[in-house]
């Protein structure tokens, strides 16, 4: 889904997407479309420093929480729609189901390098912090402007500090709440180097609907195709990779979806000949759909 050209190692000025911050700022942007146009009046609404302002917004449009309006501020996004909007999934930001859907939107939509390396089309399983910024300098060759050594290094800790905290205190808000999703797993060497890996185990937490939603997303780039179980499994920026499927978790969550929510757009083959599906977008629920939902909300 992410074009290598496109992809970005910075805006985040240092700051993890911090607990608390998107349901504020979805609530703000509705209430004022140009709030984030004034550092002085953003600072004020969202109660946060100065140099938190660019940061906050580099997340929200990061997560589809909020979207730019060339000329005229913000308006909230697809994923701020779906979680904070009338009849919103989650208010609050309170479920997993809710994180993985954020988690879902970093991946396949903002062409942030770290995640395309991990969780895209990098594949990267097995790391360590040096690792991982030797394989963003790869992916920065050939850009216009030449990576300096600092902004990798930002980046990678940015990224591992989005899905991993060796300890938090108990009324420390300044923790991103994907660490939550416990997707990367830590362990040292005998030299006392910490290693990371991406957990593939039960994605605790991720609902039938969401992967339901996700599952029709990525189909919509196969539309009127048959697309094989190999491809959902493996493929870049497919609900396997993004969530940490392995294959028999993706076939529980295959058979739940064709007797569930996509029971009438979906077709799973899965004979021992033929493992493949083929999605209906015209039966799909519009509940399922994130390329509607903003639409709907402001018509």
């Amino acid at each position: 889904m992410n074009n290598r050209q496109s992809q970005r190692f910075s805006g985040h000025e240092s700051f993890v997407c911090r607990y608390g911050w998107l349901p504020k700022l979805h609530r703000a942007v509705v209430a004022d479309p140009a709030v984030l146009r004034n550092e002085e009046r953003a600072m004020h609404t969202l109660g946060i420093g100065r140099n938190m302002v660019k940061s906050i917004q580099f997340w929200g449009e990061a997560t589809g929480v909020i979207r730019s309006r060339e000329g005229h501020g913000h308006r909230p996004g697809p994923v701020g729609d779906r979680l904070f909007g009338r009849a919103g999934w989650d208010e609050y930001l309170e479920t997993l189901e809710s994180l993985w859907l954020l988690h879902w939107w970093i991946t396949t939509k903002a062409s942030l390098a770290a995640w395309d390396e991990v969780f895209g089309e990098g594949g990267l399983q097995r790391f360590d912090k040096r690792g991982l910024v030797e394989a963003l300098a790869r992916r920065g060759e050939g850009k216009a402007r030449t990576l300096v050594a600092s902004t990798l290094e930002q980046h990678a800790s940015i990224f591992l500090q989005t899905y991993y905290q060796e300890s938090r205190g108990i009324d420390d808000t300044s923790w991103c709440p994907l660490q939550d999703l416990a997707l990367l797993t830590a362990s040292r060497d005998n030299e006392g180097q910490v290693a990371f890996a991406t957990n593939l185990k039960a994605p605790v937490g991720l609902t039938l609907r969401l992967f339901s939603a996700a599952l029709v997303e990525f189909l919509a780039g196969y539309e009127g195709q048959t697309v094989a179980l190999s491809e959902v499994l493996r493929s870049a920026y497919s609900p396997g990779i993004v969530f940490g499927l392995d294959e028999g978790l993706l076939r529980v969550f295959l058979n739940q979806a064709v007797e569930g929510p996509l029971r009438r757009a979906l077709k799973f083959n899965d004979t021992a000949d033929t493992q493949s599906l083929r999605l209906d977008a015209q039966k799909v629920d519009p509940e399922l759909r994130f390329d509607t939902v903003a639409e709907i909300a402001h018509a």
